[in-house]
């Protein structure tokens, strides 16, 4: 059934809030055109809009806030086997679900497409998603058990990634069981506080940031299918990090034991100048501490032991709580803070009664997972390997790249061949993959690793 559009409320709320301009636009265009802007507009709460644009203007009069940025308390190895039984009894139990953020695209690695359909693995180009998914099939076959994988995609990438998955079978897994969730979009600004207007004539809209998908799995229903499930933890990754140790059981019982709402693994920096977001505590609370709020002094800061005093970088690997998720939603306004940012954007402005093409300067403004754990009670910040599970793909070339990740997980493959003591010497320069369906870790490669006569690049193991 059609819904009337009110054109007439609409077009006073446009006046009320300062958006005349809106109207301009809608003499311009066809009636087909005005009616799907209207009801674009209808969608938009100015009251929320109005507030995070007057949050923005404040921070540019404002002296900056004082924060009291403090190391947050880490767990750091040997853990005891009691935690890992912890975690291993939950998984087999099916409660913990698995929630990847994968909304991005592959732009800024010079392909088009969601960024988890990159081919990242080092001899066979496996997918972002195929080894992602892989791992979970083995999870499944380890525990006896069945997982629930809930992807968040962005309006953007929404049907490409479900395609990739629907063509490649849904890589093993039942399609059932993978559900697919789309990110909230929220209205960009120009520097005066007016809606832009997209190239196909619709208000110019960017996604709300990796922490709308606190939201995200709410109104999606995720959520209560979550509950309906008995699943009590759910695991949170990004779709760039190809080491992620997907429902970690050192972690989920780490987790579990402290009774923590989220938590967070981190690694330890490379050197202190590198730019990452470290765990912290900011005016007490934990937070994210991005490198660019800490001083000199601060950044090559030691303890007595002689190690940073910040050193626990973010990994973007979190636990969370399902009624941690529920409370923080359970009212209609709730949001984490948000986070502007000023970006070219190319849009469509009037011009002597024309719309033309054109590219302004706007306000994005998007939310950031970490920052809900400023209302958690109960938290833990555990430090794992960097080489072991944290090598993003972020840019196309040097640091953070394709290649680097690559040479993380060789260099991971490689270990566990040393590390099985059924090979004495090992080729220089091997080229090697291990699929997640051969061995998970270095105990079950250990376990499973025939060696052949000879080794050779490049070797693959899996299916």
């Amino acid at each position: 059934m059609n819904v009337e559009i009110p054109e007439k409320e609409i077009r006073e709320k446009l006046s009320l809030f300062g958006q005349d301009h809106i109207l301009k636009y809608l003499e311009i265009i066809s009636p087909d055109e005005q009616k799907a802007l209207l009801k674009d507009v209808s969608e938009i709460d100015f009251e929320q809009l109005l507030a995070r644009y007057q949050s923005y203007l404040r921070t540019l009069t404002a002296p900056p806030e004082k924060k009291v940025f403090d190391a947050a308390d880490i767990l750091a190895p040997p853990f005891s086997t009691s935690v890992y039984s912890r975690g291993e009894d939950y998984l087999r139990r099916g409660s913990v679900g698995i929630f990847l953020v994968a909304g991005g695209q592959g732009t800024r690695l010079g392909v088009k497409g969601p960024k988890g359909c990159y081919p990242v693995s080092p001899v066979r180009q496996k997918s972002l998603f195929q080894l992602f998914a892989e791992s979970i099939r083995a999870l499944q076959r380890r525990y006896e058990t069945r997982f629930s994988w809930y992807i968040m995609t962005s309006r953007e990438n929404h049907e490409d990634t479900c395609g990739f998955f629907r063509r490649n079978n849904f890589f093993g897994l039942s399609s059932d069981q993978i559900r697919f969730i789309v990110q909230r979009e929220i209205p960009s600004l120009d520097r005066d506080g007016k809606l832009i207007l997209s190239p196909e004539k619709l208000v110019f809209k960017n996604p709300d940031g990796h922490g709308g998908s606190i939201r995200a799995l709410r109104e999606s229903g995720a959520l209560e299918d979550m509950r309906q499930k008995g699943i009590e933890e759910i695991f949170y990754f990004q779709v760039d990090n190809p080491l992620a140790k997907i429902a970690d059981p050192l972690f989920i019982g780490a987790h579990v034991e402290h009774h923590a709402e989220m938590s967070t693994k981190v690694v330890k920096k490379t050197d202190p100048s590198e730019k990452v977001g470290i765990i912290g505590k900011i005016n007490g609370r934990l937070g994210c501490i991005e490198y660019s709020e800490l001083t000199p002094e601060e950044i090559q800061g030691r303890k007595a032991d002689g190690t940073l005093r910040f050193s626990s970088a973010n990994s973007a690997i979190h636990l969370i709580r399902r009624s941690f998720v529920e409370t923080l939603t359970s009212t209609n306004n709730f949001s984490l803070p948000y986070h502007s940012a000023l970006k070219d954007i190319e849009c469509l402005t009037e011009k002597e009664g024309l719309l033309v093409p054109d590219i302004v300067k706007g306000l994005k403004f998007e939310m950031f997972i970490f920052d809900a754990l400023g209302f958690t009670k109960n938290s833990v910040a555990m430090e794992v390997s960097r080489e072991e599970e944290f090598s993003p793909v972020k840019n196309r070339a040097g640091v953070d790249s394709p290649e680097t990740a690559q040479h993380a997980m060789i260099n991971l493959y490689t270990r566990w061949l040393k590390e099985s003591g059924k090979i004495s010497q090992i080729p220089a320069g091997l080229i090697m993959e291990v699929s997640p369906l051969y061995a998970l870790d270095a105990a079950e490669f250990r376990e499973k690793f025939n060696p052949p006569s000879s080794l050779s690049s490049p070797l693959y193991l899996g299916p």
